[in-house]
């Protein structure tokens, strides 16, 4: 049985003796090329130190620029459920596990760097039977024991070992940004699924109310049948919108708990847990209104999945010195001290004791090119995550200018379909006060009532897709603003 133990040593004896040379090439980062301004405005770009100065300092932080931008939207029940979610979702659990493991792989790896001592002990037993042509001459048994204590420490001559401690250094720091961006789609994900449910609340709320005013108006259309003042048909022309418009609500209802499920799910509660919650802060959360935006460069470095693709790319270049390494010597400094003897009483005796100690040097001189495909391999891993990197790049830049385009766009949108809605109200009390004259027929004034009840619910659909669109562009720009002030 064997036993082993990892000693380390101190770094400036590591300094000392460990050679210089390191193979395979050593990481560059690539450059960001991309444009200067942002060709959409639906952020305002801000050029300042800061940016440069909060990055570098992202990169160790434990809290980051991805932090608390959901507060911009004012709301305590946001807060509280995208709180939720970052310490208990099982999303946010795994990410915290998969650094745990970067880690301890890259932990795994370093220990090659210590030498190593292993003791042995072990018994031997067995029967000796010799024989001869006449027959057999006796029998006996035998029991051996040995123990011993070896040690021993591979140099790294050629880097091979720092390379691998440098691979798991940059997936070790890729964790990190992979936990970052979990949390950063993870609260967006909660926010994108609070605003779809507080919208078709305000959307149903108003089909409640487009409901009462359609009744309302059935209402006073029976009683004018009655004294003779309306006819038949428009009353019931006003029943069947009144219908229509009650038809309506089931639909908006189901949507409503359909979204409600999804909000709990994506906070890490069940849904009996979520209705608590939503009584508090009702109607649609109100985006800032302006969000803060870097200049493309440094939103890009801002992102954590971009920052991801940049460590796996340092990673998997640091793999080709590893594998490079593997065609040069290994040297290796080993020794031991075995113990052997028949009777366990006398193990440790100095007569039965032999030890060894020296180098050992171990090339793979030929392996069929087998070593150099393997490079070949890891040069064209290499290419590939620079290529995902890029195209990273290129889709962190799409997202973002789709979002500043459709938050900007949806704003002046909204703007204006309060106003038609307004408009409409007034059309429709103008055209009411005609229908009660004799001056216009029912479809007109049944028209004008649809038209204002339709102008609001779109209005309350416009102003929840450009809450939704906020949160997408928090999301795209690594989900923080510059701080106010």
């Amino acid at each position: 049985m064997l036993a082993t133990s990892r000693i380390a040593l101190p770094s400036a004896v590591l300094t000392l003796i460990l050679p210089c040379c390191t193979v395979g090439p050593d990481y560059e980062d690539p450059n960001l090329v991309v444009e200067g301004e942002w060709h959409s405005s639906g952020g305002d770009s801000v050029v300042q130190d800061y940016w440069t100065e909060r990055l570098d300092a992202d990169q160790s932080a434990k809290r980051t620029g991805a932090e608390l931008w959901w507060r911009k939207f004012n709301d305590s029940s946001l807060n509280k459920l995208i709180t939720h979610a970052r310490r208990n979702h099982p999303t946010a659990a795994a990410a915290d596990a998969r650094i745990r493991e970067a880690r301890a792989q890259r932990n795994v790896l370093a220990s090659a760097w210590s030498p190593w001592i292993g003791t042995r002990g072990e018994i031997q037993g067995g029967e000796n039977n010799p024989s001869t042509f006449g027959g057999t001459t006796g029998s006996s048994f035998s029991t051996n024991y040995i123990a011993g204590l070896e040690a021993g420490w591979e140099v790294d001559l050629f880097g091979g070992i720092r390379r691998g401690v440098e691979a798991a250094d940059a997936e070790w720091e890729a964790a990190i940004e992979w936990q970052r961006d979990a949390l950063v789609v993870l609260s967006a994900e909660v926010a994108l699924h609070y605003v779809a449910a507080r919208t078709l609340e305000e959307r149903l709320a108003r089909a409640t109310e487009a409901v009462d005013d359609f009744r309302e108006l059935h209402r006073v259309l029976v009683d004018r049948q009655a004294e003779g003042l309306s006819p038949e048909a428009d009353v019931a022309e006003s029943k069947a919108q009144l219908l229509t418009r009650e038809a309506r609500l089931p639909k908006l209802e189901q949507e409503m708990k359909v979204a409600r499920i999804r909000l709990a799910n994506s906070s890490g509660i069940y849904p009996n847990d979520l209705d608590p919650i939503m009584k508090r802060n009702r109607g649609i959360p109100v985006p800032p209104s302006k969000i803060l935006v870097a200049t493309p460069i440094d939103a890009l470095r801002n992102r954590p999945d971009v920052r991801r693709e940049e460590r796996k790319l340092a990673a998997q270049t640091a793999r080709i010195g590893l594998a490079e390494s593997e065609l040069y010597p290994i040297l290796s400094i080993s020794g031991g001290i075995n113990w052997e003897s028949t009777s366990a009483s006398d193990l440790f005796t100095q007569a039965n004791r032999a030890f060894g100690f020296g180098p050992k040097l171990k090339w793979r001189i030929f392996e069929g090119c087998k070593i150099k495909n393997r490079i070949a391999e890891e040069e064209a891993q290499t290419d590939i995550r620079l290529a995902a990197y890029r195209q990273q790049v290129m889709d962190a830049v799409t997202e973002i200018e789709i979002a500043m385009t459709r938050l900007d766009t949806e704003g002046r949108y909204a703007s204006k379909q309060a106003e038609a809605a307004n408009a409409h109200l007034k059309s429709t009390e103008l055209t009411r006060k005609s229908y009660l004259a004799g001056l216009v027929d029912i479809r007109r004034l049944l028209n004008a009532l649809i038209d204002y009840h339709d102008a609001r619910d779109e209005g309350a659909a416009a102003l929840g897709r450009r809450a939704g669109f906020a949160a997408a562009l928090f999301k795209s720009i690594g989900g923080g603003q510059i701080p106010d002030g």
